[in-house]
């Protein structure tokens, strides 16, 4: 694999989790407009979706790009036939310059030649290494937090852990064990340790472990795309909004006592700073750049209060419906936005109107000379 590949293929990841992220807000756009705003789980299914979708299209696309379907809807080859048709008012060498902008890029970002490339991959290379340090932080005080904790419960695939290390429960995973890791201060506390317990146990049902351990060791690779942290953030949010939901539901706690409690361990969380960060699902949330926890905190609150008024009830197959939609969107945007493997008849045809352009500049300005 050579360097313009690995630089091409880099690039192309990062514009699929933007396009990724453009299809899911639009989702979630018509599901706002339509009165489904508070469709929590289904929303956060189609977050999921979303991801799983980004992970399947670098072994798609292969085989997709070759399709008849693909070159009919590829934007490069739809674009090249308006030119052509004059329905864009832009010259076939104006137009040719703008596909070379491409190649020109590719070459400086590969070689480093010019100031600016330098500067995008010294922005990209310590935007890695400080989100990697991080990462290993959190790694470091998560596995602290387990193994220098006591083992309260042991199941075939979950471990329940009370450590002195914390001050608001999380859960996490390992290769093989879930774990729930509780504050030792609520040795006391049955109902802390039972609203604790529920809570985490609920987050591993819905996947949102599972998934926050897979969005932190990706991050260090995508942190400098907005379309990751605009995914990863809407994640973290509907996954706690539906989790309150379906636990209140479930375990029939007492919404007032579980919004108090909410909040008193949000302010406990204040005062530690060995508490893990990412890696892991906290029991209040995790804090949202530009949004902090109190106004996540706030939402919380008062969806639960609205759940007591006016319950909502979701089904699968909507959020499998809507899924299967986006899905194709984003496929679609894939295609669209793919690099022909061949050049089709309208750009050969393009690239010879350009030529011949050139040569009648040249041949005009021959005859000026003379």
């Amino acid at each position: 694999m050579t360097v313009d590949q690995i630089v091409g293929g880099a690039i192309w990841i990062q514009l699929m989790i933007l396009l990724a992220a453009l299809v899911f807000a639009v989702f979630e756009g018509i599901l706002w407009l339509s009165g489904n705003r508070r469709h929590f789980l289904t929303r956060r299914r189609l977050g999921v979706a979303t991801i799983a979708c980004l992970s399947t299209l670098p072994f798609i696309m292969p085989y997709l790009s070759k399709t008849s379907y693909a070159a009919s809807v590829n934007a490069t080859d739809v674009i090249v036939a308006q030119v052509l048709k004059g329905n864009i008012g832009i010259s076939a060498i104006e137009m040719n310059n703008l596909f070379q902008i491409k190649a020109r890029v590719m070459e400086q970002l590969t070689t480093g030649r010019t100031l600016v490339a330098q500067l995008v991959i010294a922005a990209f290379l310590s935007a890695l290494i400080l989100r990697l340090g991080y990462i290993l932080l959190n790694l470091w005080r998560v596995r602290r937090s387990i193994y220098q904790g006591r083992v309260l419960h042991r199941s075939r695939r979950m471990k329940l852990i009370m450590s002195p290390h914390i001050t608001v429960p999380f859960s996490t995973r390992g290769l093989w064990y879930y774990y729930i890791v509780i504050p030792q201060g609520f040795g006391g506390d049955r109902k802390a340790m039972q609203m604790s317990l529920g809570h985490e146990m609920q987050h591993i049902r819905q996947g949102d472990v599972d998934a926050e351990v897979l969005l932190s060791f990706l991050s260090p690779l995508v942190v400098l795309n907005p379309g990751f942290w605009f995914l990863s953030s809407r994640l973290r949010k509907l996954g706690e909004l539906a989790c309150d939901r379906a636990y209140l539901a479930r375990s029939g706690f007492d919404a007032h006592g579980y919004s108090l409690r909410l909040l008193s361990i949000a302010r406990q969380s204040l005062a530690t700073r060995a508490q893990p960060t990412a890696l892991g699902v906290p029991l209040v949330g995790r804090s949202i750049p530009f949004i902090g926890r109190r106004s996540i905190l706030k939402e919380r609150i008062l969806e639960i209060a609205h759940d007591q008024e006016d319950p909502k009830r979701e089904t699968i197959w909507f959020a499998f419906a809507l899924s299967v939609f986006m899905a194709a969107g984003v496929l679609f945007g894939a295609a669209a936005l793919a690099e022909p493997p061949e050049w089709s008849h309208d750009r050969i045809m393009l690239s010879t109107v350009a030529n011949l352009d050139r040569l009648n500049e040249l041949n005009t300005l021959a005859q000026r000379s003379w």
